[in-house]
């Protein structure tokens, strides 16, 4: 009597692969570099570290004490992409988040400046100047409203 193993061909040399495994090892590869984007991009911009943006909060008005004193953070701009908002004491600023080189969004301020995790562009936050290239043009800045301990974005 011979013990044929159910879950190998004993058709095939040892080692190689059937289609099947050739066309599920392709659709894993082209689907995993989407992922590992995403999960790459995913960094919580509320952090404090200041070196990556990210997610940020959902759109609509954020509290005044979400954001930090000296700080910033990154949200959902309701006319499309991410904001960074910088808070000094009772003033908000807001800039458009995406870096003026390639678009990735910069991070929450450390020190007064802000940091593109791509290409490691810096920007003054109180002014939305660059500091450090690449980037050449500044932050674009945006409406902002602070309303008692609401800030909404105009």
């Amino acid at each position: 009597m011979t013990v044929v193993d159910p879950t190998t061909d004993p058709r095939k040399p040892e080692g190689s692969r059937s289609r099947r495994d050739v066309l599920c090892g392709l659709a894993v590869a082209l689907v995993a570099p989407g992922a590992l984007v995403a999960a790459c991009g995913s960094d919580d911009a509320g952090n404090g570290g200041g070196e990556t943006g990210g997610g940020g909060t959902d759109a609509g008005p954020t509290s005044l004490s979400d954001i930090p004193d000296g700080g910033g953070l990154v949200v959902d701009n309701p006319s499309g992409g991410k904001a960074l908002l910088v808070r000094n004491g009772q003033e908000v600023k807001a800039y458009d988040a995406s870096c003026t080189h390639m678009g990735t969004i910069v991070g929450v301020p450390k020190d007064g400046v802000s940091t593109c995790p791509n290409h490691g562009s810096k920007f003054n936050v109180d002014t939305g100047a660059v500091v450090n290239g690449p980037a050449t043009k500044p932050l674009q800045q945006l409406d902002v409203q602070v309303n008692g301990d609401q800030v909404v974005l105009a």
